[in-house]
């Protein structure tokens, strides 16, 4: 669901509205709301337990193919029961709108909690190896995901990742339905899936888990930074293989099954941890960090007791070696801090009580230039929207002095509007391929016909010029294709020739009718799939994306040939944000 309170077109229920048709429930607050419908936390009496229940428009629930997809979305997930997957207790209609009933997570998104950080590897590991295991058991079921990405994984209070968001579930002998195609995340999206979408099977849910991956240890997707993870931040070297075998761009490649690399990662995870104080040089000593658990988790993480005197006696060693230092090297410049590995993103643990992870970075130092000399950075991303429940704000690293010179994050966008256009297009266009041949072949015999039918009365006609005059003007018709809108002066002595003429260019009329009902048809489906990718966008905090998105399905709505003029050829241009 989005997390922002705009929407394309959805006006998401009042709490109070929804009450009489759940007397089951007791319906305490809209969570998130978007232009595919609205979620809210309700209270389910007998069992005194939270829910989460989501509506869906009314637009969607009258499509039939919608219908069934969604009827199959549900059914599916209800027959999943796995810690790391969000579970389903019940779907319906109420009132015309489709609803379903999920398992409520307070948590934040993966993609909220970690987004541009690179996380320690050990947890990093924890965390994939618990969405592999959630994968595993919905392959097991028979069920793909689809879009696995960061944003469609909470974390519960413990921080144990919790797949969601199955809106692009299906089982795996699901016939795909016109227009599904062009849902799914560039960069996370197997190429099976928009190369060959009747294709594709678990191993595409792979695929993404590997771009995840790789996001998860470096803070960057691998279409963004293709290096591998280790040569960014120095993890354990093995992941890159995991992360190379995952992704590769022929499913029989990947691996065979989410457990087996899970099984994998486990192994890493096992070595790292049994090694906690890394040889210099090892390739993960630089990021290896420790920060004090909270008392909530203290049991994961006790370390054997020390003596009390030996920090304090450290601590008058520290202070007794900095007054010395300030007071014999005549400057009161602080140390220079060391020189981080270039392109390195801050590294954080994420806590197992839903806190804000806390990340370390270090700023980059000239020679002769001091720590006090660099201007705080500051977090530039937009502030979440309200009635979020899955947004949060990076934490702001430094304390800013009065007038200190902001720096601005750079924003690296994980979402490439340009391709997600050409591809739906493309899809598009393929799906339309089939009316658009028999369109053709229909007019290359309606144009047949004409020329039949004026050869025959022709022959009527005394002399051999009226035909060479028809033969030169059936070459033209061929070259286009088409019977022209008004016949040439020459052929004026063919008996009948404007009955003729009239009857064949009606049945032409009628042929391209035909065709371009069926291509405004597929608006539907077209703005569907743009209004999921907005939804999508704004979740995830991509306000220009989902801007220029919503400029594209404006223009769909509002000139109902858009599309059709598109599908047959005439290109168009990216709407500009400024529209």
């Amino acid at each position: 669901m989005s997390d922002s309170p705009e929407n394309a077109g959805f006006v998401a229920p009042e709490p109070a509205d929804l009450a009489p048709h759940f007397p089951g429930y007791e319906i305490e607050s809209l969570i998130a709301t978007g232009g595919m419908g609205a979620v809210y936390l309700a209270v389910q009496r007998s069992l005194e337990r939270n829910v989460a229940i989501k509506i869906l428009p009314l637009e969607l629930s009258k499509d039939a193919a919608f219908r069934s997809g969604f009827e199959a979305e549900a059914k599916a997930m209800g027959r999943l029961n796995h810690p790391n997957l969000i579970g389903v207790f019940d779907f319906g209609d109420v009132g015309g709108m489709l609803f379903i009933i999920m398992e409520f997570v307070p948590g934040k998104s993966l993609y909220h909690s970690a987004d541009g950080m690179a996380i320690d590897q050990l947890e990093v590991a924890r965390l994939v190896t618990g969405i592999c295991s959630g994968l595993a058991h919905a392959h097991e079921h028979q069920i793909l995901h689809r879009d696995i990405k960061p944003s469609n994984i909470l974390l519960d209070m413990s921080a144990e990742p919790k797949i969601g968001d199955f809106g692009l579930a299906r089982p795996a002998d699901w016939t795909i339905e016109e227009g599904e195609e062009i849902f799914g995340t560039p960069h996370y999206t197997a190429p099976e899936v928009v190369d060959a979408p009747h294709s594709v099977d678990h191993r595409a849910d792979i695929f993404s888990v590997g771009v995840v991956l790789h996001e998860l240890l470096t803070g960057k997707l691998p279409a963004i930074d293709p290096r591998p993870a280790s040569a960014i931040v120095r993890c354990d070297s093995r992941f890159d293989a995991i992360v190379k075998r995952a992704t590769q761009p022929l499913a029989f490649a990947r691996y065979s099954s989410a457990r087996e690399m899970a099984a994998e990662i486990q192994t890493i995870a096992t070595s790292l941890a049994s090694n906690k104080v890394p040889r210099p040089g090892s390739p993960v000593a630089a990021h290896r960090l420790v920060r004090p658990a909270p008392a909530s988790t203290a049991r994961f993480r006790q370390r054997p007791k020390k003596s009390a005197g030996a920090p304090l006696l450290l601590l008058l060693l520290a202070l007794v070696a900095g007054v010395a230092a300030y007071l014999f090297s005549g400057s009161k410049a602080p140390p220079v801090a060391p020189r981080p590995e270039e392109n390195s993103p801050p590294v954080v643990i994420l806590p197992k009580d839903g806190a804000e992870p806390k990340p370390t970075v270090k700023p980059p130092v000239k020679s002769g230039i001091t720590t006090s000399d660099i201007p705080p950075v500051r977090d530039t991303r937009p502030e979440p929207g309200a009635g979020d429940t899955n947004q949060q704000t990076s934490p702001v690293v430094g304390t800013e002095p009065p007038d200190a010179v902001e720096i601005p994050k750079p924003v690296e966008s994980k979402f490439d509007v340009d391709a997600f256009f050409e591809r739906a297009r493309r899809i598009m266009k393929e799906r339309a391929a089939p009316q658009i041949t028999a369109h053709q072949k229909q007019l290359v015999s309606n144009l047949s016909n004409f020329e039949g039918t004026l050869a025959r009365q022709a022959r009527k006609v005394r002399g051999d010029t009226i035909k060479s005059d028809l033969a030169s003007a059936v070459e033209s018709w061929r070259e286009d294709g088409r019977i022209p809108a008004e016949m040439p002066g020459d052929l004026s002595t063919i008996p009948d020739i404007e009955a003729i003429h009239t009857e064949y260019s009606s049945k032409q009329t009628g042929i391209d009718d035909t065709l371009h009902g069926a291509l405004v048809a597929l608006n539907a489906t077209y703005m569907i799939g743009l209004e999921k990718q907005i939804e999508r966008s704004e979740k995830d905090g991509d306000t220009a994306a989902a801007k220029l998105i919503k400029s594209e399905l404006d223009r769909t709505v509002h000139d109902t040939d858009y599309l059709p003029d598109l599908l047959m050829g005439k290109e168009a241009d990216t709407p500009d944000e400024s529209e």
